[in-house]
């Protein structure tokens, strides 16, 4: 299963050519990660309890340049492609319409924010994953 989140361009997005500027897609994509992982047993990173999540790498392909129109709205599907021992990976694709825009790869590992140190998965955790999970 994928999460689609859509994402909506506004006007202080784009750069003085008019296209979304790349900083913007990185926030974008990790407003779609976040809106996914709100209801993870984990919750936000930094939750009560020392039980949440930091990311260890992204990366993202611009694929397409995304040019500025009103009202545009992206849309971004974001699923698990891996679930390791206390990380896992997500891959995302964003679209304009028809029109693969950009892909994202962000690792997660699970972090207990009160220890300051990784974490390994919990089962309730894995059990959320495994919904998206398109392995």
């Amino acid at each position: 299963m994928r999460a689609r989140h859509r994402a909506q361009v506004h006007w202080s997005d784009p750069d003085m050519l008019g296209h979304l500027n790349h900083a913007r897609y990185l926030t974008m994509f990790e407003d779609a990660r976040m809106a996914m992982l709100a209801s993870s047993p984990a919750g936000y990173a930094g939750a009560p309890g020392g039980r949440g999540f930091i990311a260890a790498r992204v990366a993202v392909d611009y694929l397409s340049a995304v040019t500025y129109r009103p009202g545009l709205l992206l849309d971004i599907d974001t699923w698990v492609a891996k679930i390791g021992t206390s990380s896992w990976t997500l891959l995302a694709e964003m679209r304009d319409g028809d029109t693969l825009s950009a892909r994202c790869e962000c690792v997660l590992v699970g972090y207990d924010y009160d220890a300051g140190r990784s974490r390994p998965l919990e089962p309730d955790e894995r059990e959320f994953l495994a919904r998206y999970d398109e392995a």
